[in-house]
C-alpha cells in the first residue's frame, strides 16, 4: 500500500517537474519573433514599370509546341461530385 502511494507521488512529481521545465523552456528559449508585415504598395509599384516589357513569342513557332494535342473532353464536364448532404432538408 505504501509502495503504491510512493509510486503515485513519484509519478506526480515527474509530471510536475516536466510541466515546470516545459514552461521555463517556452518562456526563456522559445523564440517569439513577430511575422513581418509587408508594406503597402507605393506609387512606383504600378503597371508603368511593365511598359518596356518585351515578350519573345518565337516559342510558339517551335515544332514541339505545334505537335502538342488536346486529349480528353473539352469543355470538361464536372459530372457528379461529392456526396449527398445528409443534413439537407
Amino acid at each position: 500500500m505504501i509502495q503504491s502511494s510512493n509510486n503515485k507521488l513519484f509519478a506526480g512529481l515527474i509530471v510536475a517537474l516536466g510541466l515546470v521545465l516545459g514552461w521555463v523552456y517556452y518562456n526563456q528559449f522559445a523564440s517569439t519573433t513577430e511575422i513581418p508585415v509587408p508594406t503597402l504598395a507605393t506609387s512606383k509599384d504600378d503597371l508603368t514599370n511593365l511598359k518596356d516589357l518585351k515578350i519573345d513569342f518565337t516559342i510558339f513557332d517551335n515544332a514541339a509546341y505545334k505537335a502538342l494535342s488536346i486529349y480528353g473532353q473539352i469543355p470538361v464536364s464536372p459530372g457528379v461530385t461529392g456526396k449527398k448532404d445528409i443534413f439537407a432538408p
